[in-house]
């Protein structure tokens, strides 16, 4: 290979070279210059929130039994007994299958403690629990007395949730639009910049926790003839109002 190719293969890498140096620093210079006068395309993020109160559409009631025996078989029959009186029961109140389901079932064995012996088995307890949905709360507390009268020993709480909550969540979120754009308009208003197209929107909702009433199952079953006495008079239960928040974000672009 002659010097001459040599030569000519340098001064091609070096033209490249220098082409793509100052492609770099143009651009540079560019961006240094707009962001310097204001040209720049750029954006402010903005918060509000919104909140919305709203009436729970469904109880979720715990009713459960609890069976001690001296055989297993013993305790299986005398629990299922009852928690099948108790679902029975339930569909006349109007409850659907579709809103009974079973949460637990626990058989294990039952140890007491003697000096002579230690820890020795004496029978059998069975724990079963059936989860009900009620949509007309004014059956609340006959669901209750009445599955307390038929052996529900271990009614766990009742918790007043909201099943469909599209309704309190867009109440909520056009409040916090409705914030983030007042909050865009001040800031706008007190620096003299000049809001443009909104160029993203995220939103987020604060966790939502139903509050649970606990019943005292043991008042019931003495109540309604399993431990003496009248049958008690059904509960009044309010379910009250949930709040439910909803933030969102707005970036706007700004000039």
């Amino acid at each position: 290979m002659s010097k001459l190719q040599v030569s000519n293969r340098l001064y091609a890498l070096l033209i490249i070279l220098l082409v793509g140096m100052s492609l770099f620093w143009g651009f540079r210079i560019y961006e240094m210059y707009t962001s310097a006068t204001g040209s720049y395309p750029r954006e402010i993020s903005v918060e509000g929130e919104g909140k919305a109160f709203v009436t729970p559409d469904t109880a979720q009631i715990s009713l459960g039994v609890y069976t001690e025996a001296k055989e297993s078989q013993d305790a299986v029959s005398q629990n299922t007994e009852k928690v099948n009186k108790i679902i029975l029961s339930l569909a006349e109140f109007g409850i659907a299958k579709e809103d009974i389901k079973t949460s637990n079932f626990n058989l294990y064995p039952k140890y007491n403690w003697t000096e002579d012996r230690g820890s020795v088995q004496d029978g059998y307890t069975l724990n079963q629990t059936v989860e009900v949905k009620i949509k007309d709360f004014q059956k609340i507390g006959d669901v209750i007395a009445k599955s307390a009268e038929l052996g529900a020993n271990t009614i766990g709480s009742v918790q007043f949730v909201i099943d469909d909550m599209t309704t309190a969540k867009e109440e909520a979120r056009a409040e916090a639009i409705k914030k983030a754009k007042e909050n865009a308009e001040k800031i706008a208003e007190q620096t003299g910049l000049r809001l443009g197209k909104v160029l993203n929107f995220w939103e987020y909702q604060d966790d939502y926790y139903p509050q649970p009433m606990y019943s005292n199952a043991s008042s019931y079953r003495e109540a309604s003839g399993l431990g003496g006495g009248e049958m008690m008079e059904a509960p009044y239960i309010e379910p009250g109002q949930d709040q439910i928040t909803l933030k969102v974000n707005l970036s706007y672009r700004v000039y």
